[in-house]
């Protein structure tokens, strides 16, 4: 009896003994495949040594011989995987069709291994066994399958033409609009699902071989002060004059509030280029034409020439000479993220468009496949991570391009990844232009196997090198990034936030030492209750806090002293909850009430609640009902405004969030409720609603009607809380007009040492001190409010602007 043939997704499988029983079983138009619903039961019992495999949209012939050639090659060397190059029938013959070897950077599930293989049973067995079942989808399950095989068997290439091949003719499916460009397919938006899942494989196989890397904190550190320009904007050419005056164009329009300089490294062009950039360079004094004394360079060894010039600057920005900035306000954008972040690399979001600049499939490409959390790790799987590239130069410096002209960016990004955390922006800032000359939909076979080879190649050296990190790691007493996660939200249990946080606290405080004396200090302090006016006003006695409270805040002394939120600088006890890939919810080390955490971003950025305002509302959501989350701006009681953080507190431990008196009501629309007003000094906004997306155009409204009527570019002085109950959140901002009283600056017994953030500001105020503790009555405290506290003329001005409707644009 013939063994059965089955399908699976797009392929094609029946095992066999030998080469005689596979030719007999091969299949045939006519036959009737059998299905798999269940791949692991199937695959963990197969009852031959082989299993062939073919796809449905080829006819394939193999002659006898190469059969046999094929299954002693299996016999001899136990390859899980055995493939071969094999012949393509076209309309003008046979055509040779080359194929790649395997590699361990072989990550891409792009991997070519051709329209038949065979696969060896015992392997698969063994794969499976030993990591675990596969996923239930055929295209997903079978990259997990070859990795998982891969792992302790070879995948074989056999370079020579074993079978021929001819594609089916089949009715073509008419699609409306040009195609995408199958080297994107994979950041088109249709195929975001697939590739989550792509990459939660590809994630659990570089933990099985030890190449898996825990989130990047590394930064780039202080800006230097020796470079004479802050940008420079780089642009490798080689005889490009049909674009490179656009390019140029393109880059002297940029707007900026610092200097930048062009740097053109011109690669001996002979069409006609060199004259356009010598008339620019003679025009514009910060264009600068650089010829390298060496011909032959590729792309990366043009970058090189750039980088090491003494007149590059402080950070280096990509601009192809094909390419154009979406705006001229690119620049600055790019720059920004990277001083504010201090980050060692910086990847923006372009548009493909052709050569009029009409946008073509699948117009934005932002790669937001990146996450913070596993944006490094998932680089090992995809081919590229975006435009514009920008770097921080003396990072740069120290690893610098390979001379190539394929793949020198992502064997940069790759090296950087590794050690350095890199900011992402999800905007458009570039237009990339796809025409005749330049794109890679043409390439012939054996320059798309090169490129992707070279790739491969890159992957396979960078995969030796994260596992010699993690051995290194493994080494040392305490590791300083891994095992600091003690679990994540959302999880595979499903857990509340509420109960995971309560779980986890009591975890931190049995086996880090520093908390738990911290909440034996909390529950020995002694606290005192007034009224100021109608409102309820809580004095707490808590030493500990003294540190916090004192701290020095301006930017000399923010900038000396080492960021205590960084992992680096943590204590090595400190765990935390993993938040949404993107933050990292701690224990407060110093806490004012019993749960307090602190939830800081994973990433070394500064406190800007404009960009992590969507973050804020979700996080108030997941916490309730237990948890109230607040946010303390930059200038008014952060005590790490350099390292974007929110921070979590019992739900029922503020008075004034409890008591809230009835404020004067704005209507705005139908879908966000606002209250203003002053109490007992401070000047309160309140905003309630329904709709995250209504709430936060009108919070980030509130936000720039402030900055207007302070004149300030700066985030207002603001203290912000959260909270979410009935499906409905509710924003209380503090508007201040600055942090500290004057008292607290007075000398001797005049002195106040009372520092108001948020929590001050809703009704409990830190006395560090005793004397303070004792002293402060409720026309004091009246005072402090009114003194830090927006004027009421200021908030009605900000209210005012607030009722009228939006200019639309």
């Amino acid at each position: 009896m013939k063994p059965s043939v089955y399908q699976w997704g797009h392929f094609l499988l029946w095992g066999a003994a030998d080469e005689k029983q596979a030719a007999e079983t091969w299949p045939a138009e006519a036959m009737t495949f059998r299905k798999i619903l269940r791949p692991s039961p199937f695959f963990s019992n197969l009852p031959s040594d082989y299993l062939l495999v073919t796809d449905t949209a080829t006819d394939i012939s193999c002659e006898p011989r190469s059969l046999k050639k094929l299954f002693s090659i299996a016999r001899k060397t136990r390859a899980g995987l055995i493939y071969s190059d094999f012949l393509a029938k076209t309309e003008k013959g046979l055509a040779p069709h080359p194929l790649n070897d395997y590699q361990p950077g072989s990550l891409r599930e792009t991997f070519d291994f051709g329209h038949f293989f065979i696969l060896d049973a015992a392997a698969i067995r063994q794969a499976l066994n030993k990591y675990g079942p596969l996923p239930s989808d055929p295209d997903n399950a079978f990259y997990d399958l070859r990795l998982k095989i891969s792992i302790d068997h070879p995948l074989l290439h056999v370079p020579e033409a074993l079978y021929t091949v001819s594609h089916k003719k089949r009715k073509p499916v008419k699609k409306s609009g040009r195609p995408t460009e199958s080297q994107f397919a994979y950041v088109a938006r249709e195929n975001a699902v697939r590739q989550k899942k792509l990459e939660k494989i590809a994630t659990a196989y570089l933990k099985q071989i030890d190449a898996h890397l825990p989130p990047r904190t590394k930064t780039a550190g202080r800006e230097a002060d020796d470079f004479q320009w802050k940008a420079s904007i780089v642009i490798p050419v080689l005889n490009r004059k049909k674009t490179i005056a656009d390019a140029l164009d393109s880059a002297l329009t940029q707007k900026t509030n610092f200097a930048f300089n062009v740097i053109v490294v011109d690669n001996h062009s002979t069409d006609g280029t060199t004259g356009i950039l010598k008339a620019f360079a003679a025009r514009y004094p910060h264009v600068h034409h650089i010829i390298p004394k060496l011909r032959g360079l590729g792309i990366g060894g043009c970058w090189n020439e750039a980088i090491h010039s003494p007149l590059c600057g402080r950070y280096a920005v990509q601009l192809d000479s094909d390419d154009l900035y979406s705006s001229p306000s690119t620049l600055q954008k790019v720059v920004n993220k990277l001083r504010r972040g201090s980050y060692a690399m910086v990847v923006g979001s372009y548009t493909l468009v052709d050569e009029k600049l009409k946008p073509i499939p699948p117009g934005l490409i932002d790669h937001r496949e990146w996450t913070p959390k596993n944006g490094h790790n998932n680089l090992l799987r995809v081919n590229g991570m975006g435009a514009p590239r920008a770097f921080d130069t003396s990072v740069l410096r120290r690893f610098a391009f390979p001379d190539v002209s394929y793949g020198e960016d992502y064997a940069v990004a790759l090296r950087i990844s590794r050690e350095y955390r890199i900011g992402r922006i999800y905007e458009s800032l570039y237009l990339c232009r796809r025409w005749s000359d330049n794109t890679d939909a043409g390439l012939s076979v054996e320059k798309q196997n090169r490129n992707d080879d070279y790739k491969d190649r890159l992957r396979t050296m960078e995969i030796k090198a994260r596992r010699q990190i993690n051995c290194k790691e493994r080494s040392r007493p305490f590791p300083t990034e891994t095992n600091k996660i003690f679990a994540e939200f959302p999880g595979e249990a499903q857990a509340t936030l509420p109960a995971l946080s309560h779980i986890f606290f009591e975890s931190q405080k049995k086996n880090w030492p520093g908390l738990s004396s911290a909440c034996r200090d909390l529950a020995a302090v002694r606290t005192r209750e007034f009224t100021c006016g109608n409102d309820s006003i809580a004095l707490q006695y808590n030493p500990a806090r003294q540190v916090s409270s004192g701290a020095a805040l301006d930017e000399e002394s923010i900038r000396k002293r080492p960021c205590f939120l960084c992992a680096v600088n943590r204590p090595r006890e400190q765990h935390g909850i993993l938040y949404r890939d993107t933050y990292l919810i701690l224990c407060n080390p110093a806490p004012i009430f019993g749960h307090h955490f602190t939830v800081a971003s994973l990433t070394h950025e500064p406190q800007d609640i404009t960009s992590a305002l969507t973050c804020f509302l979700q996080l108030a959501a997941d916490a309730s009902p237990d948890y109230t989350v607040f946010y303390n701006g930059p200038a008014c009681g952060a005590s790490a405004p350099d390292h974007l953080h929110f921070q979590m507190i019992p739900y029922d431990t503020l008075p004034f969030l409890t008591e809230l008196t009835k404020l004067p009501v704005m209507k705005i629309d139908d879908s966000v409720c606002v209250s203003a007003g002053e109490s007992c000094g401070r000047t309160v906004v309140v905003m309630e609603s329904n709709n995250a997306a209504a709430l936060k155009k009108h919070f980030l409204r509130l936000l720039k009607a402030a900055q207007t009527v302070l004149s300030s570019g700066d985030e207002p002085r603001v203290n912000v809380f959260c909270r979410y109950e009935k499906n409905r959140w509710r924003l209380t901002s503090f508007l201040r007009r600055k942090h500290r009283p004057d008292a607290y600056f007075a000398e001797g017994g005049q002195r106040i040492f009372v520092s108001p953030g948020a929590i001050d500001m809703a009704g409990v105020i830190i006395t560090p001190r005793l004397a303070d503790f004792k002293n402060l009555d409720g026309d004091t405290v009246r005072n402090i409010y009114r003194e830090v506290s927006l004027d009421g003329e200021s908030l009605d001005k900000i209210t005012r602007s607030l009722t009228k409707c939006p200019t639309k644009k």
